[in-house]
């Protein structure tokens, strides 16, 4: 449905992340200086952008920019939580047994939108020159705004998944600068042709914490069942609060695995 029900405002959207396929999280593993954390979007413009090097957590300001998801229609105070899907081999290697028959997710962040501006640009002359990814450092702005035409902001190649013109996903090392180049361009026409919109939003914090977990080691590990057993469609489900609240808790204390 479009619209949520008066007690389903939180969405739960899913994202590619660097455990979501076997030969991504061996190659994040084999170059923790190029991909110091797992649990982010594995593409050169995160979306969404989680702003990890922002001098604190209060000063983040992560951007939801609709260039996965093609979502334009944001609504001040919307809740979002999202999650990433685990490889069966990346959960085994984690040494994570198996909950459910069905897939397994680690709970990532949850963010609530304080801001909307009207397009890419916009968004892009709120920022300063500073560190917004690995690498390149600095840019000018968040590797998710795409309305330029050269990808001046956008995650190096040597720290990012490029799919290539076959739609097949390559790792780094087998990822040329015109792959590189080529994912970026489809991304700035995206945001062009729809007109999209970017939401500014604020890491959830549950008891003084952010819910917000960039580790294996620590993020919690979802299952259907825990919103319900229904299947994450394409735009994520929308979810009621008292869902929302008891994934954002578990995102925010994190879990110890031995």
């Amino acid at each position: 449905m479009d619209m949520p029900a008066d007690d389903q405002r939180v969405k739960l959207i899913t994202f590619e992340s660097w455990v979501s396929r076997w030969e991504w999280y061996e190659y994040a593993r084999s170059h923790p200086d190029l991909v110091p954390h797992l649990l982010i979007d594995r593409s050169p413009c995160q979306d969404p952008f989680l702003d990890l090097y922002a001098p604190s957590g209060a000063a983040r300001r992560p951007l939801i920019s609709g260039l996965c998801r093609l979502r334009r229609n944001f609504r001040l105070g919307e809740r979002f939580v999202y999650i990433t899907k685990i490889h069966p081999q990346v959960r085994q290697s984690l040494g994570i047994p198996a909950h459910s028959t069905r897939s397994h997710y680690f709970g990532a962040v949850a963010l609530t939108v304080v801001n909307v501006w009207d397009s890419h640009g916009a968004a892009a002359n709120s920022f300063v020159p500073r560190c917004y990814v690995v690498s390149p450092n600095p840019t000018p702005y968040p590797p998710n705004l795409a309305h330029a035409r050269e990808p001046i902001s956008a995650t190096a190649r040597e720290s990012c998944i490029n799919y290539d013109d076959q739609l097949q996903p390559r790792i780094p090392t087998e990822a040329t600068d015109n792959v590189w180049r080529g994912q970026y361009l489809a991304y700035h026409v995206r945001q062009r042709e729809h007109a999209l919109r970017v939401a500014e939003c604020r890491v959830y914090v549950v008891d003084g914490l952010e819910a917000l977990q960039l580790s294996p080691d620590r993020a919690p590990v979802f299952v259907p069942e825990d919103w319900g057993g229904q299947q994450i469609g394409q735009n994520g489900n929308w979810i009621p609060e008292t869902v929302a609240d008891e994934l954002d808790g578990r995102i925010a204390w994190g879990e110890t695995r031995e």
